[in-house]
């Protein structure tokens, strides 16, 4: 038997392995292999990926049956990225739009079974198969619906990504627009030019990976919505703070927040059991707390979740047992307690940071835009002599708290002076004050 190879055959059997091998790459990718939210968009870009290949098969051999079975695959597309997006944005499932392509769903699977809404008909000069009636209005009316929620998602996203990750936010936005709008466009000139089919699939092919591509460079972008992490502090059993860790800015310290929450404990403490967890309403957030037999735990976010709920339970177990010396010795130093940031990695690295505004913001800054005091500059100008060397130690200093300042001048006198003495000279010394 001759296959009937065109040029939409071909195309979609190109698309369908690009999208599959996009959509397995997510699952062996550890940042991005767990997300709950990736998992239902992962399964509707395989079944993405099914509709073209099976779509494509039918083609080749002309059998209406095969077509009928591959453009089905459009209901759990749909059905798999919209909840998918639902948890992203508001962290359940369920919503309008997935009642609508439900219902939808259903008579599309009705209108699939009636033998005239698959035809073989001549295109851009081959053989093809195509869905006629009812059965493509609605087909086609189900992926309008799925553009619209899919370009929705971006722009939602790209709007409230914070400054650090915006380049990845745009490029994110820029393969959802080709999923979405450029798709869709192209598509829509279908009824004028079969041939515009090939273009669109094109299209979607593009937007897939590009989409792909920027969520595992940058899996913070699903976290984005619907929520912000704002701060979390640790405290021992007498109330002093151990370590504190902010996502956003804030200008409380962590001795007078740390009391602000003691006193938040004690009026819940009726309420709140070793190893419970408990959920605070604030007018503009949530605390979340924790507590163990030796710490407490809040954390601060714009409101409560599943996802968060458990990331601090495992966060207060590892960071019990990482700490059980330092904590049964009954040690305050916050210094002590600095390796926790391997803890915040490991259950909070996927929260995007809000603490940088813009690009001239102090942690982004190189020497060459710092403002230091004219005295340290000078200073600093005598020790490093190549402009390259001081743009760099600038750079860092701008990095550590002020009182690194005096440590490193302080370091480099005594350096200085061992140096003088081994070589028989009068010690010299930098003035700190």
């Amino acid at each position: 038997m001759t296959l009937n190879w065109n040029p939409q055959a071909i195309i979609e059997i190109i698309v369908g392995i690009i999208v599959m091998v996009a959509g397995i790459l997510t699952y062996f990718e550890p940042k991005t292999k767990k997300i709950k939210s990736l998992y239902f968009i992962r399964l509707g870009i395989i079944f993405m990926s099914l509709f073209f290949l099976v779509s494509s098969i039918a083609i080749l051999y002309l059998n209406t049956i095969i077509y009928r079975i591959g453009v089905l695959m459009l209901i759990p597309t749909s059905v798999f990225f919209i909840i998918g997006i639902n948890y992203i944005i508001k962290e359940t499932f369920n919503s309008i739009t997935l009642i609508i392509a439900f219902c939808l769903g259903i008579l599309y699977c009705y209108l699939a079974l009636n033998p005239n809404s698959v035809i073989i008909k001549m295109q851009f000069g081959f053989l093809n198969l195509d869905m006629r009636g009812l059965f493509e209005v609605i087909g086609d009316f189900i992926t309008v619906l799925l553009g619209v929620e899919v370009f929705y998602w971006g722009l939602k996203t790209w709007l409230n990504t914070p400054f650090l990750i915006k380049k990845e936010a745009f490029i994110f936005f820029i393969g959802l627009v080709f999923i979405s709008v450029i798709t869709l466009i192209i598509y829509s000139f279908y009824y004028w030019d079969p041939i515009f089919i090939l273009f669109s699939d094109i299209s979607l092919g593009i937007g897939i990976l590009i989409f792909i591509i920027a969520i595992m460079v940058e899996p913070k972008l699903l976290y984005i919505l619907p929520f912000t992490i704002h701060r979390i502090i640790v405290k021992d059993k007498e109330g002093f703070p151990l370590y504190d860790h902010d996502w956003s800015e804030s200008n409380i310290n962590e001795t007078i927040f740390s009391g602000f929450l003691n006193a938040v404990q004690l009026m819940s403490e009726e309420v709140m059991d070793i190893g419970g967890l408990l959920d605070i309403n604030l007018e503009e957030g949530m605390l979340i707390l924790r507590e163990s037999e030796l710490i407490t735990v809040v954390l601060v976010a714009s409101k409560s979740s599943k996802l968060l709920r458990d990331s601090v339970v495992k966060f207060t177990e590892d960071f019990e047992k990482k700490f059980e010396r330092e904590l049964k010795l009954s040690i305050k130093e916050m210094v002590q307690y600095e390796g926790a940031y391997e803890l915040i990695e490991k259950y909070f690295s996927n929260f995007p940071y809000k603490i940088i505004k813009n690009k001239k913001h102090p942690l982004l800054l190189t020497g060459k835009f710092a403002n230091i005091p004219l005295e340290l500059d000078n200073k600093l100008k005598k020790i490093f002599t190549t402009e390259e060397e001081y743009e760099a130690i600038i750079t860092e200093l701008l990095k550590s708290p002020v009182s690194v300042y005096s440590e490193f001048l302080n370091l480099y006198n005594e350096l200085i002076n061992e140096t003088d003495k081994m070589e028989g000279k009068e010690p010299k010394y930098l003035n700190i004050s």
